[in-house]
């Protein structure tokens, strides 16, 4: 089987890369090549016990493309995007990113040529005629940034979707055209909405994630960090461990167990930052110490418009879960300090 990561340089697609290379499964298949995908040159995981290929490129260019789908890849997951606080200062960067690369790549996909098995798609009678073979998988990272406004306190399958960025946005645009492309045939999209992935190794990037994430990372390190919301701002939280486990699993998953949209809220963790500073001196006394609270209206702004407790009884049902507690999540992140890079 070939495996392409796309944004294979970023958080989550290192994360995955690296899983991948070194279980070289996928789905209960054995992983023949994985192919490394990301806008600029990126290392390869240490280890692997399979094809490692490593591109970089623009995906909305043809010719990357055609590269990128020269070998067809069985499965395809995309994990580049352009975050909220990136999208929201450079508009037509952050829609370059995250929808016209992901209609790029979708296109392609529907451009290429298909050996008739058979099987008929499960779409409506207009299109149940479409027998097609060698349909891709495409796992995708959605957000918890798709919901906004006036929230329930909990946020469950059926809230309606009004974000409040350009980055929840271009989820929920690129939620329809993956459940819309599956329709018709032309993939087998599965994607999961993500709360706010902790904990990012760094360097600080600024996002907003990342700047939860911060209350960690520095403080574990002995260095001093300003958390630029509220103390007792509620938000869920996932652990990036987590995430890995839940993509794995959503591969796993017979394609007639999804929804018809395709997407799933993977359910996360609820906490405040005094919770995940708190957590964080249990193991590290004084780190309190290192945490400065300086809240800032537009952060603030951010998350107050999402949701602050994430779940889905449909995601549970299919075997899907929320970390522990505040300090799995914690504890998560110091085992991954002592794993080479």
């Amino acid at each position: 089987m070939r495996v392409l990561v796309l944004g294979a340089g970023g958080f989550l697609g290192a994360r995955l890369a690296a899983q991948l290379a070194a279980s070289a499964q996928l789905g209960g298949h054995a992983i023949d090549e994985l192919v490394l995908f990301d806008r600029k040159p990126l290392r390869t995981p240490p280890s692997a016990r399979c094809r490692l290929t490593a591109l970089d490129g623009d995906l909305r260019d043809a010719a990357v493309l055609q590269a990128l789908l020269a070998r067809p890849p069985e499965v395809i997951a995309h994990l580049a995007a352009t975050l909220t606080l990136a999208a929201e200062t450079d508009f037509r960067q952050g829609l370059e990113t995250n929808v016209l690369a992901l209609i790029a790549l979708l296109e392609a996909l529907r451009a290429r040529p298909r050996t008739d098995v058979g099987t008929q798609a499960r779409t409506p009678a207009r299109t149940q005629a479409r027998t097609q073979a060698h349909v891709p998988m495409l796992l995708f990272a959605s957000s918890i940034s798709t919901f906004g406004g006036a929230l329930p306190d909990v946020v469950g399958d059926d809230v309606f979707q009004a974000p409040t960025t350009s980055y929840g946005a271009h989820k929920v645009i690129a939620e329809q055209l993956l459940a819309d492309y599956t329709r018709h045939g032309f993939v087998d999209a599965r994607a999961l909405r993500l709360p706010i992935v902790l904990t990012h190794p760094g360097p600080a990037s600024g996002s907003i994630s990342d700047q939860v994430a911060a209350l960690i990372r520095e403080p574990l390190r002995g260095q001093a960090t300003t958390c630029r919301m509220a103390a007792d701002s509620a938000m869920a939280v996932v652990s990036v461990d987590k995430v890995i486990e839940s993509f794995l699993h959503l591969a796993t998953l017979a394609a007639d167990r999804l929804p018809p949209g395709r997407t799933l809220n993977l359910p996360g963790l609820t906490v405040t930052p005094a919770q995940v500073v708190q957590a964080v001196a249990r193991v590290c006394p004084g780190a309190e110490a290192l945490v400065a609270w300086q809240p800032d209206a537009g952060v603030q702004r951010i998350i107050d418009g999402w949701p602050r407790a994430f779940t889905s009884a449909r995601a549970l049902a299919l075997g899907f879960g929320a970390d522990a507690s505040v300090d799995d999540v914690v504890a998560a992140f110091l085992r991954a300090e002592t794993q080479p890079r």
